[in-house]
């Protein structure tokens, strides 16, 4: 594997097209006819408060991971999505002075092999609230078992945040 450099990455990167490119390799399979509208969606991301991106490098420069979050403030879509799946006491205690942690992806080829571990590490030491949401696919088992593996909570499962067809798990961390 050589040495991993983490690095910050933010709006309209050097890279992001690399980046865009391992957005669509890890969540549209082979189809890259989406990376116009990952890299739109990603420097939207980009722009919002509280943004931190951390990509991860090899020895040759070559983008092998990335990993994603921001601030979770009332209004923004997909927090609202969420929002509307928890109860009272859930929004206070989650999304009270909460990160939203938003997108982790390795490059197939350099996945079990603690990248996604120090990505998601380096982020996490880098922010300071009271909580992280994350939201992952109830059948992406190895995502459940990592975020479980790395403190996270089930909050609550089988919820349509966006669609009955694919039904997602909220998950959270307490950070403070």
């Amino acid at each position: 594997m050589g040495n991993i450099k983490i690095d910050d990455f933010y709006h309209r990167d050097p890279d992001i097209e690399k980046i865009a490119e391992l957005y669509c390799v890890t969540f549209l399979t082979d189809n890259y006819s989406m990376e116009e509208n990952a890299i739109k969606n990603i420097n939207k991301h980009a722009n919002y408060e509280g943004f931190i991106g951390l990509k991860a490098n090899d020895d040759d420069g070559n983008i092998v991971g990335f990993i994603y979050g921001y601030t979770s403030l009332p209004g923004q879509f997909y927090r609202e999505k969420i929002a509307e799946h928890l109860s009272e006491e859930d929004i206070k205690t989650w999304l009270f002075n909460c990160f939203e942690f938003v997108e982790l992806a390795v490059l197939p080829s350099y996945r079990r092999l603690g990248i996604a571990s120090k990505l998601h590490h380096a982020l996490l030491e880098s922010v300071n609230y009271n909580s992280a949401v994350l939201t992952t696919g109830m059948e992406n088992r190895p995502a459940t078992n990592f975020y479980r593996k790395h403190g996270w909570e089930m909050i609550k499962k089988d919820v349509p945040v966006i669609s009955e067809d694919n039904l997602q798990a909220i998950m959270g961390k307490v950070l403070n």
